[in-house]
């Protein structure tokens, strides 16, 4: 019980701004001298670890509005760290995550990241309908 309180102590919001920093980095080398419409379909095969994101839209209304960097991301959740040192675990599915870059408000429907990030920068994609909520 004693380690389980200390892992949990050790999440906290401040200690990931690094890893937003880096991302941040690597996002803004990612998306080069393109335009928002190319580097979108960059997105598809980029990482997120490191990322603010904020969830724009969900079937469960408790998610809506939750913001945080992202912590881990597995084949159908992403975990976000918030800056009330709160850990959520958000599923991919039926949920609407954005993003700010550059100005540009960027958005990822969940739906179509339940890969692995590994898995989906090897992967080839097909132009596909959007789905609502």
């Amino acid at each position: 019980m004693k380690r389980k309180k200390e892992s949990i102590r050790k999440r906290r919001y401040e200690l990931f701004i690094p890893l937003n920093e880096l991302w941040l980095q690597y996002i803004d080398e990612l998306y080069g001298t393109s335009s928002p419409a190319v580097f979108a379909q960059k997105l598809l095969k980029a990482d997120f670890h490191g990322a603010i994101l904020t969830v724009s839209r969900s079937r469960c209304a408790s998610y809506i509005g939750v913001t945080g960097i992202n912590i881990h991301e597995t084949e159908n959740v992403f975990k976000l760290i918030t800056k009330d040192n709160v850990l959520k675990v958000i599923p991919k599915g039926h949920s609407v995550f954005t993003f700010l870059l550059r100005d540009h408000m960027f958005t990822l429907y969940g739906d179509q990241f339940r890969f692995r990030s590994a898995a989906r920068a090897a992967k080839k994609f097909k132009n596909k309908p959007t789905i609502d909520l």
